[in-house]
């Protein structure tokens, strides 16, 4: 409770007011097949990344159960919405590129729905907490994944000269073998030349012993 509680006054003073107000206004959702008077959150951030960013906020306020896209707190402990223990259910839903978190808040026997009520106001003020911890959370994701690429890019650079610097050696090693294989058909050049002089003198004195006729 006391990390969330300085989580949420830190997200108060880095995240500006015009995204902690954003997106979020009454609704109603039918959960298991029973219909809830609540609030929803509207979000662009993916709904696979946004539900686990919701389920790792609803853990520090008490037990998250998960059943077919539901996250349910039987017993959550927000003093800011109420002294006692509430009861949450919440779903998440993505229409046209928008996430949609709706969160019904059951306080003694009734559910948050009234405008003016202080735990409607409340309940409010916690979505937007969560809105602001969700930004900073994909934001740290993006990043992330952004490290990532760029290492996996340097990584394939890495190989790429790696394998280069080897080709290198073996061109080298090659052109060094090459070097002393031109040394001696140089000299085995020079040497022919030799040769064929002399077999040329040999050619010209057996033609000379050729009779005239």
């Amino acid at each position: 409770m006391k990390k969330t509680f300085y989580l949420i006054t830190f997200l108060s003073i880095i995240v500006p007011a015009s995204l902690l107000a954003q997106g979020v206004f009454p609704g109603k959702q039918t959960l298991n097949k029973k219909d809830y008077f609540g609030l929803n959150l509207n979000s662009s951030i993916p709904e696979r990344y946004l539900g686990d960013y919701w389920k790792e906020y609803l853990g520090s306020f008490g037990k998250v159960h998960t059943r077919r896209g539901v996250y349910s707190v039987d017993r959550a402990n927000v003093a800011t919405i109420a002294r006692k223990p509430v009861e949450m259910i919440s779903q998440l839903s993505t229409s046209k590129g928008i996430t949609q978190l709706f969160l019904a808040v059951k306080v003694d026997d009734r559910y948050v729905a009234n405008f003016t009520d202080t735990t409607y106001r409340a309940t409010e003020q916690f979505l937007k907490d969560f809105s602001a911890f969700a930004v900073l959370r994909d934001e740290v994701r993006l990043a992330e994944e952004y490290y990532a690429e760029a290492d996996k890019n340097h990584q394939r650079l890495q190989r790429d000269n790696e394998r280069i610097s080897k080709e290198i050696e073996r061109t080298q090693k090659r052109l060094e073998e090459l070097a002393k294989e031109q040394d001696v058909n140089t000299k085995d050049l020079a040497g022919s030349v030799i040769d064929l002089q002399n077999k040329q003198k040999d050619l010209e004195a057996a033609k000379a012993k050729l009779p005239k006729m």
